[in-house]
């Protein structure tokens, strides 16, 4: 009953944005569990490896998904984004964008929230071979590089950054578009979004989805979190 209730509200939600000529529905998930979750050992293979229950959200997450219409879906370049979208992309045929802004940041302690921050580049993205031919690169050269995360400050310039790219491309289209991404990234991501504070956005659950829509005021609204419905 219980998922039947979820994806009525996303169903719902979704619908009365089909064939409107401008404003915007955005649709976020952050990555599913990975071992790094249940144990706290942030090691490399922890942070690419999904847990049991991980396992699981990945196929409840994709039949979510393919209830969905998307114009664009844009993901972090790490490995537990681009697998958790991953069973999605080869089941519909669809492609992922690359977004390296939306890589997981600002897991430190702010020093200054009045430095605007950096951006700096880090090492190039590499896809495995069977990420390839699922996921492109954006056209611009920056799209290539991972960025660096070195403090509170430049992560927020990061997520910005993205966030303008976004804007400047989907906002006003009309379109529906996924971003796959993280905890602390899209607590960021959505509170820029919405205009807000990232104290005023709950803890994203792994492989739940958010819902967001901008209207034509170019006002954006939180509809949904977690899987669960907004009340206004």
């Amino acid at each position: 009953m219980r998922q039947l209730m979820v994806i009525l509200i996303l169903l719902g939600s979704f619908g009365s944005a089909w064939g409107e000529d401008s404003g915007l529905d955005i649709y976020f998930v952050r990555h599913a569990q990975t071992v790094a979750n249940v144990t706290g050992d942030h090691s490399k293979e922890n942070s690419r490896t999904f847990s049991a229950e991980g396992k699981r959200q990945l196929t409840h997450l994709t039949e979510q998904l393919k209830l969905l219409r998307f114009d664009a879906i844009l993901v972090s370049p790490t490995e537990r984004t681009l697998n958790t979208v991953l069973p999605y992309l080869k089941e519909t045929e669809h492609k992922a964008i690359l977004f390296p802004e939306f890589a997981e940041c600002c897991w430190q302690m702010p020093r200054d929230l009045s430095d605007p921050g950096e951006l700096v580049q880090a090492k190039p993205i590499q896809l495995d071979e069977q990420q390839q031919g699922y996921f492109v690169f954006r056209d611009d050269e920056n799209a290539m590089h991972r960025y660096a995360n070195d403090n509170y400050e430049d992560g927020i310039a990061q997520v910005r950054h993205g966030v303008a790219l976004l804007k400047k491309e989907y906002f006003g289209s009309g379109k529906t578009i996924l971003i796959v991404a993280h905890y602390h990234s899209g607590q960021v991501l959505l509170a820029e979004l919405l205009g807000t504070t990232r104290d005023k956005i709950p803890g994203l659950q792994n492989a739940r989805l958010a819902h967001l829509r901008q209207d034509k005021d170019g006002n954006v609204t939180l509809l949904c979190i977690n899987n669960e419905e907004v009340k206004h």
